[in-house]
């Protein structure tokens, strides 16, 4: 049952698994909190949840190590022994998705360098999200495992583009979000029904804290096989043409990782490629992100749908007319090339910032 409610959460956008750090409301007291910030931003955190299943209870466990590394576990007991494995999860690495099993991990493919499964950017683009019509604030809070939160209802669970969100609609997701960004709760709505109530009930902020907290260690990916011969594949590769220039590396931020090719085959015919990307990625100090991706696929398609979500236009002085959108990993900035091929740029950064480091890229 669990397993089925989750398989809503996960979306595969351009060969990218995003999957959803999602939490529940719990009873309310205290003052109104106040707005996530960016200041707060922990470059590694864990939360172990209490998760009610359409009445099924269970116990996962979220650790994330920004920028690239993180597990997010189920466990099908609420006090386990985290020497059992788990039911179920996900293990994340800076280029691989891992699919976690009682059997263990499975290799689902390889993906572009970004925030692992689990990990949430909501909480630093509330504004933003609130003014596009993408969240609604519900003015409420709660306090959960000893943190103040702020609850605001989103269209359905977060993953990946962010749905406009409607005050009348039966469906929908209420997501308490704390002043660093961390999802502490979650009531999630679909048809007009309560199917999964999640609470944290621990919260360790930090490398010492998750340290002295006791958690599970993931499960070893070293000798894990890919799903299939279809899975997307990610190599490092130097000096790649594209048709835009190697980008600078932003001030304050160093190179995080080789560029990598991404290349997605195409399911009917494997040995054929339907998608091929090439990624450059940079980090700072606190484990935020900037990436730029440009690439094709087959037919001219793009890794975005014209109607994911609420988009505005911009200019960009060398590549043009783009479009700027919200998602559950952060913002992103989007480019069709003209002749062809188009360019994303993401980040866990204030869209503000993206637009501005956008603004430098060049054609080749």
């Amino acid at each position: 049952m669990m397993l089925a409610v989750r398989s809503r959460r996960r979306a595969l956008t351009g060969g990218q698994v995003i999957a959803l750090l999602a939490t529940v409301l719990a009873a309310c007291s205290g003052h109104r909190a106040a707005p996530a910030t960016t200041a707060g931003y922990p470059a590694a955190y864990a939360v172990v949840y209490r998760d009610v299943v359409n009445g099924i209870s269970h116990t996962e466990v979220l650790e994330v190590h920004r920028p690239f590394d993180g597990f997010d576990l189920s466990y099908s007991f609420l006090e386990p022994t985290y020497s059992m494995a788990p039911s179920g999860g996900w293990v994340s690495t800076p280029t691989g998705l891992y699919d976690v099993t009682q059997s263990g991990p499975r290799l689902v493919g390889g993906h572009q360098p970004g925030p692992p499964s689990g990990d949430e950017y909501v909480g630093s683009e509330l504004a933003d999200l609130v003014g596009r019509g993408l969240a609604l604030d519900l003015n409420s809070s709660r306090r959960i495992a000893g943190r103040q939160c702020a609850v605001y209802r989103f269209a359905s669970p977060p993953s990946g583009p962010i749905a406009a969100v409607s005050s009348r609609a039966k469906d929908h997701d209420d997501l308490c979000i704390d002043a660093t960004g961390l999802v502490l709760g979650e009531t999630w709505t679909y048809h007009a029904k309560v199917v999964e109530r999640r609470t944290a009930s621990l919260v360790a902020v930090g490398t010492d804290a998750i340290a002295h907290a006791n958690l599970p260690n993931p499960p070893s990916t070293a000798h894990a096989k890919p799903a299939s011969a279809a899975a997307p594949s990610v190599t490092s590769v130097d000096a790649p043409v594209t048709p835009v220039a190697a980008p600078t590396v932003p001030t304050g931020y160093q190179v995080a990782l080789q560029p990598q090719l991404f290349r997605l085959p195409n399911p009917d015919n494997p040995s054929t490629v339907a998608a091929r990307s090439v990624v450059w990625s940079y980090r700072n100090a606190a484990g935020r992100i900037i990436t730029v991706e440009v690439g094709a696929e087959a037919g001219g398609k793009l890794p975005w749908s014209v109607n994911d979500t609420v988009t505005r236009p911009l200019s960009l002085p060398s590549l043009g007319t783009a479009t700027s959108a919200l998602r559950s990993d952060g913002p992103e900035i989007r480019v069709v090339l003209r002749g062809g091929g188009w360019v994303r740029v993401r980040g866990t950064v204030p869209l503000t910032t993206l637009i501005a480091y956008s603004r430098q890229l060049r054609l080749r």
